[in-house]
C-alpha cells in the first residue's frame, strides 16, 4: 500500500512539474491516416530545453547513434522558428506506411516538420559556432522529419548553418535537404556535355537540380512537369508534360538519347521507360531516388524491409547483367558534411541558383494552414517547396 501511495505521489509531482514548464504552439500528429483527423494545433506543447534530460530524450527520439565519442559530442541550440518546410517523409509518416523506420520512440503524438529557419534563442554551454540572435537554417535528422512545425525547436549544430543573407526565411528553410540533395546528385552523376533528363523537375529537389545541371555544363536538359513556364525560366531546354507524352516515346529522344536520367518520381519510369531502351544510352546512368514521389513505400516491419531490399537488388542486378539496360543506381542518404551548406548558400548569394517555392506557399501557422500544406505535399503536385511561415523575424 505504501509503495502504491509513493508511486502515485511521484506521478502527481512529475505532472505538476511538467505543467509548470514553459509551453509553445505546435502542430501535432495524433495518429495515422487522413490529415483532417490527425493533424492539430496545440497551444500547450512542451517547449524544448537545453537541460541534460531533454537533450537525452532528443537523442533517443531521433536515434542518434551510440558510436563511441560521437553521441556525446553532438551540440545543440534552441531556435525560435520562423519558417518550416515539409518533405515527402512528413506525409509518408502520417500515412503510417513507414512507421517502422520513421515513427519516433514513444509514438504519438509528435510534432512533424522538416527543415527550418529560425533565430538562435539559446545555446548549449560551450557552444561557439552560434550565438543568440543568429539567423540559422537547420536540417532534420534522417530519417525522421520531426519537430519543425512549432514556435521553438531544439536542433543540432552539425546539421545547421547561418542563413544566406540574400534569402528570406521562407525561401531558405527548405534548402538543407532538397538543395543539398540536388547539388550533390548533379555533382556525382552529371558531367559536362551530358544530355540529362530530370523526372519531376518542378518539385522541391527537381527545381534546384535543373539549375545545377545547367551550371554543371550539361549540353541539354529536359524535365517532366506540368509547370512549363517555371522550368523554362530555370534554363530547361525541353519540358515534357507527362500527362500528354511518355518521355521514352518522344521521337527526338530516340535519335538523341540521354546520358543521365535523374528520377525523383519512380512509378513506371524504370520498368517501362528505362527498360524499353528507347531514350537512354546503353552505357548511360539511371539515378533513382528509391523514395520518389510516386513510390508506394510500405515499411511496417522486417518483412516489408526485406521486400524493399529485394526490389532494390533486382533492379541493381538487372542493370548489371543485361547489356541492353542502363546502369541503375540508388544513392544512399546524402550526408550533410561540414561546409556543404556554406557552399550551397554561396551559390544562392551569388545568384547562380534561385530558391523555388510553390505558388501557394508560405502557408500560415494555423490549423487550417498546416493542414493545407500537408494536403499540397500529399498531392505530389507541388511546384517548388511547401513551406509554413511560423513567425516574423
Amino acid at each position: 500500500m505504501r509503495r502504491r501511495r509513493f508511486k502515485s505521489k511521484t506521478v502527481e509531482m512529475n505532472r505538476s512539474r511538467e505543467q509548470s514548464l514553459p509551453t509553445m504552439k505546435a502542430a501535432v500528429a495524433t495518429g495515422f491516416g487522413d490529415i483532417e483527423s490527425n493533424v492539430h494545433l496545440r497551444e500547450d506543447w512542451p517547449r524544448p530545453r537545453l537541460d541534460a534530460a531533454h537533450i537525452a530524450e532528443y537523442k533517443r527520439r531521433h536515434s542518434i547513434p551510440e558510436t563511441k565519442g560521437y553521441r556525446d559530442n553532438v551540440r545543440f541550440i534552441i531556435l525560435r522558428v520562423l519558417a518550416c518546410a515539409l518533405a515527402p517523409g512528413d506525409v509518408r509518416l502520417l500515412s503510417g506506411k513507414t512507421s517502422y523506420v520513421q515513427l519516433p520512440p514513444g509514438g504519438h503524438p509528435y510534432v512533424p516538420g522538416s527543415d527550418v529557419c529560425g533565430v538562435v534563442e539559446e545555446v548549449q554551454e560551450g557552444e561557439s559556432k552560434f550565438k543568440p540572435g543568429d539567423v540559422v537554417v537547420s536540417r532534420f535528422d534522417n530519417p525522421r522529419p520531426l519537430g519543425g512545425l512549432a514556435e521553438y525547436r531544439l536542433v543540432r549544430t552539425d546539421l545547421s548553418e547561418r542563413a544566406p543573407a540574400s534569402l528570406s526565411p521562407v525561401e531558405c528553410c527548405g534548402l538543407p535537404a532538397s538543395g543539398m540533395a540536388a547539388k550533390l546528385l548533379v555533382q556525382r552523376f552529371v558531367s559536362e556535355g551530358d544530355r540529362v533528363l530530370i523526372l519531376g523537375g518542378s518539385g522541391g529537389v527537381g527545381s534546384i537540380m535543373c539549375q545545377y545541371a545547367k551550371l554543371r555544363g550539361a549540353s541539354f536538359v529536359a524535365a517532366t512537369s506540368t509547370a512549363k513556364d517555371l522550368l523554362l525560366s530555370l534554363g530547361v531546354d525541353r519540358v515534357i508534360d507527362y500527362r500528354v507524352n511518355k518521355w521514352w516515346e518522344v521521337e527526338e529522344f530516340h535519335r538523341n538519347k540521354f546520358d543521365v536520367v535523374l528520377d525523383l518520381v519512380n512509378g513506371d519510369n524504370w520498368s517501362e521507360g528505362a527498360l524499353s531502351g528507347k531514350a537512354i544510352k546503353r552505357k548511360g546512368t539511371y539515378v533513382s531516388l528509391f523514395s520518389g514521389v510516386r513510390t508506394e513505400i510500405v515499411v511496417r516491419g522486417k518483412l516489408d524491409m526485406a521486400q524493399l531490399a529485394f526490389a532494390f537488388l533486382s533492379r541493381l542486378l538487372r542493370s548489371r547483367l543485361d547489356p541492353r539496360v542502363p546502369r541503375w543506381v540508388a544513392p544512399e542518404g546524402l550526408e550533410l558534411r561540414l561546409g556543404y551548406l556554406q557552399g550551397l548558400f554561396r551559390d544562392f548569394d551569388a545568384g547562380r541558383v534561385k530558391a523555388v517555392l510553390d505558388p501557394a506557399a508560405p502557408f500560415p501557422f494555423t490549423e487550417e494552414g498546416v493542414r493545407g500544406a500537408f494536403s499540397l505535399q500529399k498531392s505530389i503536385h507541388a511546384h517548388g517547396k511547401v513551406v509554413v511561415k511560423i513567425a516574423d523575424p
